[in-house]
């Protein structure tokens, strides 16, 4: 069992990396109100999956896997959340609309999925779980570099966050600890592991959807 199992398995996968939100983006079409909506749950999502990366460090066996754990909270706390709240200032919304803005239904129905599955599961089942996040983007990002840019997109600064070769890289270590947490899967364990995936790549669809309808 390795992640390119996950990712080829995934019956969604592809629904999710190149859905509509993710296309009219990428084209500069997208309703701006719906880049804002998605903007503000992303950072509300993001404060739970930093929870979850907390998570990580408890389920951790070894010294090595608790620093990866801690580098993730310091990427989520240091740079994604506040990189999402200056997006936000750009496009116009104030930190204190952000943070008084209730979760919609799919944040809470997402976000509370990947807490719980932190929970009640393993370490390599946490990874399972929050791994179409963690791996999705930079799919998405290295897809619509090789498409290339349109001249005077609005969302372009977003965009070239995720296609960066530092994000690639990182995308590309986050595989390599992904395939180790997994390699040692039995059957039973591998099934979870690809439910956990699945149900997360649902949600990701969700979520984008979310943002599409600013619901």
């Amino acid at each position: 069992m390795n992640y390119q199992t996950l990712h080829d398995s995934c019956p969604t996968w592809d629904s999710y990396v190149e859905h509509d939100f993710v296309n009219q983006l990428a084209a500069g079409t997208l309703d701006p109100d719906s880049f804002r909506h998605y903007l503000v749950q992303d950072y509300l999502y993001l404060l739970h999956y930093t929870r979850v990366m907390a998570l990580s460090v408890y389920k951790s066996d070894t010294l090595a896997q608790m620093r990866i754990g801690q580098a993730g909270i310091n990427a989520m706390l240091d740079m994604e959340i506040g990189m999402y709240l200056d997006f936000c200032q750009q496009w116009g919304i104030k930190v204190e609309e952000v943070e008084n803005t209730a979760e919609s239904v799919a944040t809470i129905a997402y976000s509370r999925y990947l807490l719980d599955a932190a929970m009640s599961g393993s370490l390599a089942e946490l990874y399972a779980a929050i791994a179409p996040c963690l791996m999705g983007y930079g799919e998405i990002g290295k897809r619509l570099k090789a498409e290339g840019f349109i001249a005077n997109n609005p969302y372009q600064l977003w965009i070239d966050v995720f296609a960066s070769d530092d994000f690639q890289a990182i995308t590309a270590q986050n595989e390599a600890y992904i395939n180790q947490l997994l390699a040692q899967a039995s059957p039973s364990q591998a099934d979870k592991f690809q439910q956990l995936f699945n149900t997360a790549s649902r949600m990701e669809v969700n979520f984008w959807q979310m943002a599409l309808d600013r619901t």
